[in-house]
C-alpha cells in the first residue's frame, strides 16, 4: 500500500517497487543505497519515492545481461608458457 508522507511525494513499499519495476528486491536496494533513486528507511524496510523509481526506469539502459569475461587468447598463451616455466 503506497503512502504519502509529504503532501507532493507518493513512498511505495519494495514489493510494490519489484511489481511496478520488474527489478528485483535486492537490487531496488542497492539502487537505494547507492543513490541511483531515492527513498527513505524509518526501519527495517525501505520506502521508495514513486517519482524517483519512474525517472529512473525512463533513463535507457544497456541491454543484455553482464557474462563472465572471457580471456584474451594472448593472456591464455601467455598463462600457458609461464606455467610450462614453473
Amino acid at each position: 500500500m503506497s503512502q504519502h508522507i509529504s503532501s507532493e511525494r507518493v513512498l511505495l513499499s519494495t514489493s510494490e517497487a519489484m511489481r511496478m519495476s520488474g527489478l528485483s528486491r535486492e537490487h531496488i536496494q542497492r539502487l537505494l543505497r547507492e543513490g541511483h533513486i531515492e527513498g527513505i528507511k524509518p526501519g527495517h524496510d525501505w520506502l521508495v519515492y514513486e517519482d524517483s523509481l519512474k525517472a529512473f526506469l525512463a533513463q535507457p539502459r544497456k541491454p543484455g545481461p553482464k557474462g563472465p569475461r572471457k580471456k584474451s587468447s594472448k593472456s591464455a598463451s601467455e598463462e600457458k608458457s609461464a606455467n610450462e616455466r614453473a
